[in-house]
């Protein structure tokens, strides 16, 4: 979709009335209708800027490689699937979700976000890679090919995905690495994304709709490209400022009919306006100190029922019982190393889809900050301060000027971004996923871990559920985290110590150890 408007300036004979379904106007000659056309076309061309949250993460990612932002699902699979079918269900997919054809197209000068426009030389096959592995390679080996992918830059120059489909691994398996640019997918975004690609069935999904023609992009100037990103900020400015004055002219008529319950009002929202942008000193954890480039990956998994318990037993949600899980595990990781922790900062991606109005387009979500206690607290003193702090950031007034603040943030040098990001401790993540079993190209889908770069933070642990099971996957710092087996074993000991039971084994290849998706739920404890 195209969000530039055609100029009034444009043959009245010809304008341009909707873009979006492509209605013209038509009268005059064969040679301005040509012309019409064509300028038409290279409006579609230019295509729509990245702005708020997707402007942020990409201007952060291109500028330093701390803040690389990449977002990595690993499934599983029981078997290897069709590679005719599987590529058949990628080219439905980049037609269903049209971003996936859709590469970045930048200006002359670079101090805009780039535009997404579709890509007239999309070829599928650049994406789509199939190998194997060496003899013998396990499930770590896997995640270490995961880790490859997600360190090498996106090709700028070609929508900002691919995929590699691993063969051969023990029992017959297979393992689909999905990438994608943070700046094109949230994390509920990409669950939306693999609707399209999945199925229910090993032999399909009944009745599924037709997908879309291809959509066929055009080529476009790089002087075309400029003079859209320059209407659009100029169209931005204007839209900030009309919003501006309705503000003002807003508390001027509430300052006379009801000043105190205006200006608490307005208060209120400086003050929470403050608490988004504010920009901590220097991380909490006196262990998780160092920042580099390189992270690992480590997964683990178990039955989605005990999670629920635990929330029931408790009282609490099942994000509360996961974010202080997360926080006993870095307890008992402190401890390892003979520190103390009192607190650490944790970043939560709080989700806008029900918030936010201002047509953002892939990420729909904004980022919390705050501490939570972690070294001398109970459990239960843990999940309330979870409870209490999520709750209280998901009220907060600010949450739906959250784009209009990533916007303002490109006045911001990025390195200033980067090191204000370092100060963060830990990144959790939890997004609900398909509950029933799925499949892909005909191959049941056993197991799908998230894998996320960390962006500044010392460790991204991030939770998906599938078919009764819960999935983590952590990335961390190798320069924060450089003992990271050695904190897997205390996250899954504060995992355990709040479900009252063993999780899932970190291998899933391994003999004996079958992804949770294939296990059942442990029987309940007796009281």
């Amino acid at each position: 979709m195209c969000s530039v408007s055609p100029s009034p300036r444009v043959n009245p004979k010809f304008q341009v009335t909707s873009l979006e379904e492509g209605s013209l106007l038509v009268g005059g000659t064969v040679a301005e209708l040509n012309e019409t056309m064509r300028r038409f076309q290279e409006l579609r061309g230019v295509g729509q800027q990245m702005a708020g949250y997707d402007a942020a993460t990409w201007r952060a990612a291109a500028g330093d490689r701390h803040m690389r932002s990449t977002v990595i699902a690993v499934m599983l699979l029981d078997s290897t699937p069709s590679w005719d079918v599987l590529r058949a269900r990628f080219e439905r997919l980049t037609r269903m979700v049209p971003v996936l054809r859709e590469r970045p197209l930048f200006g002359a000068v670079g101090i805009s976000s780039p535009r997404l426009s579709l890509d007239p030389d999309f070829d599928l096959d650049i994406h789509l890679h199939r190998y194997r592995l060496h003899d013998g390679a396990g499930w770590n080996d896997v995640l270490d090919e995961a880790r490859r992918i997600s360190l090498t830059d996106f090709d700028h120059g070609r929508p900002l995905w691919d995929m590699h489909l691993i063969e051969g691994l023990p029992g017959d398996r297979a393992a689909m690495i999905l990438k994608l640019h943070h700046a094109i997918a949230d994390g509920q975004g990409t669950v939306l994304m693999a609707a399209n690609l999945v199925t229910i069935a090993p032999e399909g999904n009944p009745d599924e709709p037709e997908a879309p023609s291809i959509p066929s992009g055009s080529s476009v100037s790089v002087a075309r490209v400029s003079s859209a990103n320059i209407h659009d900020n100029v169209g931005r400015s204007f839209h900030y400022a009309a919003e501006g004055v309705k503000i003002a002219a807003g508390l001027a008529v509430g300052t006379i009919k009801d000043p105190v319950g205006t200006w608490s009002e307005a208060l209120g929202m400086v003050s929470s306006i403050g608490r988004f942008a504010a920009m901590p000193e220097a991380a909490m954890s006196p262990v998780m100190q160092g920042r580099c480039t390189t992270y690992h990956f480590r997964t683990f998994d178990f039955p989605f029922a005990e999670m629920r318990s635990a929330a029931k037993r408790h009282g609490f949600s099942v994000n509360d019982v996961f974010m202080a899980a997360v926080a006993t595990g870095a307890d008992y990781y402190h401890e390892r190393h003979g520190q103390t922790a009192r607190q650490l900062r944790f970043n939560l991606p709080i989700s806008l889809r029900s918030v936010s109005k201002d047509g953002s387009s892939a990420n729909a979500v904004t980022i919390a900050r705050f501490p939570l206690p972690v070294s001398g607290a109970s459990i239960e003193e843990r999940l309330k301060a979870a409870h209490d702090i999520v709750r209280k950031w998901r009220d907060e007034p600010a949450l739906s000027l959250s784009n209009p603040l990533a916007d303002v943030s490109w006045l911001l040098p990025v390195p200033l971004i980067a090191w204000t990001a370092s100060h963060s401790d830990i990144t959790t993540s939890n997004v609900p996923g398909p509950p029933v079993p799925l499949y892909l190209a005909g191959s049941r889908i056993v197991g799908m871990w998230p894998l996320v770069a960390t962006m500044g933070s010392s460790l991204n642990i991030t939770m998906i559920t599938y078919d009764k099971s819960a999935f983590v996957g952590v990335t961390a710092d190798d320069e924060a985290v450089p003992d990271i087996e050695d904190f897997m074993v205390d996250l899954r000991k504060g995992f355990e110590e709040l479900l009252e039971s063993a999780v899932g084994s970190q291998d899933p290849l391994a003999v004996g150890a079958p992804p949770a998706a294939a296990k059942k739920p442990a029987a309940a404890k007796k009281p």
